[in-house]
């Protein structure tokens, strides 16, 4: 990309430089703040902004080894008790999970076959979908899978994951699995910027980035404030970092009211 369009990290610095004046105005923070201050910014992005992750499916294959771990048990220190090792370590970048699946069969609501309920009350009631509203027809087929989801077990699983731990537990029956089954994790991905260029062209990301180098050159600066050098110029760091702390207030805020995800209500 162009100098005003970054793809990279060394081009979103130097961008985010130019942005406070540099190489016009000396701006003092060294090498390694700007690239602590920038994974700061891509970790906050990726945290709270909706363009910062992404719904994924990863597959893993069930081992012989991760059948033996799960069958046994890990003694936690400094105490007489242990906990269940039945769990799968998952890729680095994993923020969350909202399901797993083990295996796909027909089942009383999801179709599978023609003998499932969800089938027929589709092949009975299509006929009346041109004379009679379709809210009913959506609100049963809704309740459906509400029983589907608390019934079948073989579905639906109980889990259990934080990305502090990056284990995702899964208390399901392990022996039901075979070596060469697939355990498929439905989760939500961090974005990589590496992988994804386009990220450090955020304009969101691009204004956090230069708002924190002011920041931390304001406090380095802050240090000197009121001495005058050759010249007659005195330093005023504090000004610089309670411009920055404004702007840093200013752009958070448009974040979680703009850009950020609502969360979801559960209704019902």
């Amino acid at each position: 990309m162009s100098s005003s369009q970054p793809a990279t990290r060394a081009e979103l610095k130097a961008y985010c430089l130019r942005r406070l004046g540099f190489p016009a105005v000396d701006v003092n923070v060294c090498d390694e703040q700007l690239e602590d201050l920038i994974d700061e910014a891509i970790s906050h992005f990726q945290e709270f902004h909706y363009e910062g992750t992404y719904r994924s499916l990863i597959k893993i294959e069930v081992t012989d080894a991760m059948k033996t771990l799960a069958s046994g048990t890990t003694s936690i220190p400094n105490s007489a008790w242990s906990e269940s090792n039945q769990y799968v370590e998952l890729p680095p970048g994993v923020l969350s999970v909202d399901n797993i699946f083990t295996q796909v069969s027909a089942s009383s609501s999801i179709p599978g076959n023609i003998f499932n309920i969800k089938y027929q009350l589709f092949l009975n009631d299509i006929y009346a979908f041109t004379n009679n509203q379709i809210l009913h027809y959506y609100m049963v087929q809704n309740y459906m899978e509400t029983l589907d989801w608390i019934t079948n077990s073989r579905l639906y699983k109980r889990i259990r994951y934080t990305s502090n731990t990056n284990k995702l537990y899964a208390d399901i029956d392990w022996r039901e699995l075979g070596v060469g089954d697939y355990i498929v994790v439905d989760c939500v991905m961090a974005v990589d910027p590496v992988l994804y260029p386009k990220t450090f062209n955020e304009h969101w990301l691009k204004d956090y980035v230069t708002a924190l180098f002011k920041e931390q050159w304001g406090q380095n600066l802050s240090k000197y404030d009121g001495i005058q050098m050759l010249g007659g110029v005195t330093l005023n760091g504090r000004k610089i970092l309670e411009e920055a702390k404004a702007e840093l207030k200013d752009i958070k805020e448009e974040l979680r009211s703009t850009f950020e995800l609502p969360p979801l209500d559960l209704i019902g």
